[in-house]
């Protein structure tokens, strides 16, 4: 039974990338069916992240008063909302409403599926599941990046966004009739933890635990964005560009399960994470620089796998069942604070640079940050040991 909710989870998350990265896919079209520039189009891809800020901590409070399931589908249908208000306007600030209705959703979706994971596999497997649940989101950015282009060029970018608002609407019917939550759950925390406790320990490992993954995240994404184009620049199409780079993300799909099973297995659950993001910055950094495009793009996504389910279990791990929801939403707090902001730093680079290779070397220079944070994540988990004795397990080995 917890496979199958885990692939109802698998499609929720779906939802978020694709709603997350179609405005990056359509960039060339939507930018010039607006008229804005590239800053105006990197504030847009930040300010989808900018509702977390205020969101991410009360979603993991109010799933105790209403219930993770129904908040569950209420975000599917901010989501859906979002991408349909984008689709319907014309200018800069209908855009804007769009981006951040949307962003609403996934800021309260991202905790609430994390929590559920957590329901279901917390005794076993959770790095595993969360590996597998996290290929959703690459599977969004690669169904963004090689249909909806194609969708934008055939048609119009709007087309793009009807598609992506009818699978959000149909994938909250389909949560709405087939979640539920393992029998023996323990009851989620309604309130917050005391602020004294949260500013002397309870915040510390969430907090580098959301720096780690912001790096993680939006490394790839600024990848991800910005190298169609810079392949492009050597005589591609925008399709056949956004083609190739997306098989980084089908590559990543493939070996994230890996990255999950072999940090649940191994004595030294970091290392797969470490390994991973220097890699895929190593690989990223030889694309950008002129190496074989798809050879690059494949050993890329190889290495990218590796660290996701990792990062993702850290805050789980060291936080009793009843504070997991909490301590998630503090975890994604931080993410989408840094996420907003490097978004809009990136699209800024790129106009005062000119450049995408400037602006894909940022986002490997970010991957690579990944493995340097966990140095300090190591240290304060140690020093905290005797404090989160509570915790299922160890987050990383030593």
């Amino acid at each position: 039974m917890r496979w199958f909710i885990l692939g109802i989870l698998f499609l929720a998350r779906t939802c978020m990338a694709l709603e997350f990265q179609i405005l990056g896919a359509v960039m060339p079209f939507a930018r010039t069916d607006l008229g804005i520039d590239y800053a105006a189009m990197g504030q847009l891809m930040g300010l989808f992240m900018l509702p977390g800020i205020l969101l991410a901590l009360p979603a993991g409070m109010l799933s105790g008063r209403f219930g993770l399931k129904r908040m569950a589908v209420f975000s599917l249908l901010l989501l859906a909302g979002g991408s349909a208000l984008f689709s319907a306007g014309h200018d800069y600030d209908t855009a804007m409403a769009g981006r951040l209705l949307g962003g609403a959703g996934n800021a309260v979706l991202s905790v609430l599926v994390s929590a559920m994971v957590a329901e279901w596999f917390r005794d076993r497997d959770l790095s595993t599941a969360l590996s597998i649940v996290f290929i959703s989101w690459q599977f969004g950015l690669a169904v963004s990046l090689a249909v909806f282009p194609a969708i934008a060029e055939a048609a119009s970018w709007r087309w793009a966004y009807h598609l992506t608002t009818l699978v959000c609407l149909t994938v909250a019917v389909l949560v709405t009739v087939t979640y539920r939550s393992p029998a023996g759950t323990v009851p989620v925390r309604r309130g917050m933890p005391s602020l004294r406790l949260i500013l002397r320990r309870q915040s510390i490992l969430p907090t580098l635990a959301g720096i780690i993954w912001t790096a993680y995240n939006v490394g790839q994404v600024i990848f991800l964005t910005y190298a169609p184009a810079l392949l492009a620049s050597t005589g591609l199409s925008v399709t056949e560009a956004s083609r190739t780079v997306s098989l980084t993300v089908w590559v990543t799909m493939a070996t994230m399960p890996l990255g999950g099973l072999l940090t649940d297995r191994s004595r030294r659950p970091l290392l797969p994470v470490a390994i991973g993001s220097l890699g895929a910055a190593a690989a990223g950094m030889a694309f950008a620089l002129g190496a074989p495009p798809v050879a690059s793009c494949i050993v890329a996504g190889l290495f990218l796998g590796l660290p996701a389910g990792g990062i993702l279990a850290l805050p789980a791990r060291h936080s009793a069942p009843a504070d997991t929801a909490w301590s998630l939403g503090w975890f994604m707090t931080v993410f989408y604070v840094l996420m907003t902001l490097i978004q809009i730093l990136a699209g800024l680079i790129r106009d005062w640079t000119g450049s995408d290779l400037v602006t894909v070397g940022l986002g490997c220079c970010l991957l690579a940050l990944v493995a340097i944070g966990l140095i300090p994540f190591e240290l304060a988990r140690r020093a905290l040991r005797p404090a989160t004795a509570m915790a299922a397990q160890p987050a990383g080995g030593g």
